[in-house]
C-alpha cells in the first residue's frame, strides 16, 4: 500500500519474548483476512467503520494505524494478544473497507470518529489504545480529549510534537532545503493522486504500475487487487491527502496542524499506564552518520518527555528495529500491551522494559 509517511518517516517507509506471549509471538494474521470487510460498525446514521476484533474479555484494546496504513499493519501482533483480551483494529474513515467521512482526515476529526467507535464497541468501559506512527499522535490527543475513555496507552514509534523542527534544526542549510523539498514533493504527489482518482484514471488498466496504487505489489494477489480497487477511489485518495496535509509541516515550516492540536491539549495523563516504544535504528541513509545519531537522540528525548506525561510512563528503545517495530520485533509490542493490560486490571505486573532499553 502506498504509505503517506509523516515528516521524519518521509525519508524511508526474531521476536523478543515477553510474558505469556511467547507461544504466539511468531503468528500473524493471513493477508487474505484483509480482502473482505469484517464488522461494519455504524458511527453515524448510514456511515460505518470496518472493525476487526479477535479474542474476548476486558479491557478492549484498540489499535490506531499509522499514516496511509490500514488494520493489516498490526497483523503481526494481533494473534499474540487475542488470548489475553478483546483486540480490535479498524480502518479510519475513507480507508480500506470503512465509509468515507464528509470532512477531512485531520487529527481532530480522527479523534472524534474514534470516540464514536469506542462508544459503539465498548460502551461504558474504558479501553486501551495502541497507536503507531501518526496513530501515536492521535492516541494521546484522544486521551487528552476523552480521558474517561482511556485506561492505558502504548505508542509505537509515535509521531510527536516538534519532531520535524527538532530534526531540521540539526541539519545544514543544504540538508534542510532538501528535507523541505522532499516534503513538498510528497504533498504534490499526493495531490496528483487525488486528481487522477477523481478523473477515474487510477481504475484504468494502464495505471496498474502507478505509485498512487499498491506498488510494489503486495505478495498476496487478492490483497493487491483489493488495495488497488480501494486506492483508485477518489474518497480514499482524499482521505490520505488530507491526513498528510494535516500532519506535514505548515508552509512556513512551522509545526503541523496535527501537532498544534496535541500541543494545545497539553495532556497530563496522571498515573495512566503508558509505554512508548522507540525504534532503535533509523532509515535516513542520505544523512551523515553523526547527524543521524544526533536526530535519533533528540527524538528519543522527545519520546521520553511524552512518556513522562504519565507518572508511571516509560520510553523503551527497541534494538534492531526501524519504524515498523510491530513487524520487526512483534514480541516487544506484545509485551508492552500485555503489561498495560495487567496494570489496568490491577495486577501491577513488574515492569520488564529494561531488557528492551538501550542507552
Amino acid at each position: 500500500m502506498k504509505t503517506c509517511c509523516l515528516i521524519f518517516l518521509a525519508l524511508a517507509w526474531s521476536a523478543t519474548p515477553g510474558f505469556a506471549s511467547e507461544p504466539t509471538v511468531h503468528s500473524r494474521i493471513a493477508l487474505e483476512e484483509y480482502t473482505h470487510p469484517h464488522q461494519q460498525v455504524e458511527v453515524e446514521p448510514g456511515r460505518h467503520l470496518d472493525v476487526f476484533c479477535t479474542g474476548s474479555g476486558s479491557p478492549t484494546v484498540i489499535f490506531e494505524a499509522g499514516g496511509g496504513d490500514d488494520s493489516a499493519s498490526f497483523r503481526w501482533v494481533q494473534p499474540g494478544l487475542s488470548a489475553l483480551t478483546r483486540i480490535c483494529t479498524y480502518d479510519r474513515a475513507g480507508i480500506g473497507f470503512s465509509d468515507p467521512a464528509p470532512w477531512p482526515s485531520t487529527a481532530v476529526n480522527t479523534v472524534t470518529d474514534l470516540h464514536r467507535l469506542v462508544q459503539a464497541i465498548s460502551p461504558g468501559q474504558a479501553v486501551i489504545l495502541v497507536g503507531h506512527s501518526n496513530g501515536g499522535l492521535y492516541v494521546p490527543l484522544y486521551a487528552a480529549t476523552y480521558p474517561k475513555d482511556v485506561a492505558g496507552m502504548v505508542l509505537i514509534d509515535p509521531f510527536t510534537v516538534g519532531a520535524d523542527k527538532i530534526a531540521t534544526a540539526l541539519l545544514t542549510r543544504r540538508q534542510r532545503a532538501e528535507w523541505y523539498s522532499s516534503d513538498a514533493r510528497d504533498i504534490s504527489d499526493a495531490r496528483k493522486c487525488v486528481e487522477l482518482a477523481k478523473a477515474g484514471a487510477l481504475a484504468r488498466p494502464e495505471a496498474r504500475k502507478s505509485s498512487c496504487l499498491d506498488n510494489p505489489p503486495n505478495p498476496d494477489t487478492a490483497r493487491h487487487e483489493i488495495l488497488n480497487e480501494q486506492l483508485a477511489r477518489a474518497s480514499e485518495q482524499e482521505a490520505l491527502f488530507s491526513a498528510m496535509v494535516d500532519a506535514y509541516p505548515a508552509p512556513d515550516h512551522g509545526i503541523s496542524s496535527a501537532e498544534l492540536a496535541l500541543k494545545a491539549a497539553n495532556p497530563d495523563f496522571g498515573d495512566m499506564p503508558l509505554i512508548v516504544l522507540t525504534a532503535g535504528k533509523d532509515e535516513q541513509t542520505a544523512l551523515p552518520k553523526e547527524t543521524r545519531a544526533a536526530i535519533a537522540r533528540a527524538w528519543k528525548k522527545n519520546n521520553d518527555e511524552l512518556a513522562a506525561r504519565s507518572s508511571v510512563g516509560s520510553n523503551r528503545v527497541v534494538p534492531n528495529t526501524h519504524h515498523y517495530i510491530q513487524k520487526e520485533q512483534p514480541g516487544a509490542v506484545i509485551d508492552a500491551v500485555h503489561q498495560v493490560i495487567d496494570e489496568v486490571r490491577g495486577k501491577k505486573a513488574p515492569r520488564s522494559g529494561e531488557k528492551y532499553v538501550r542507552g
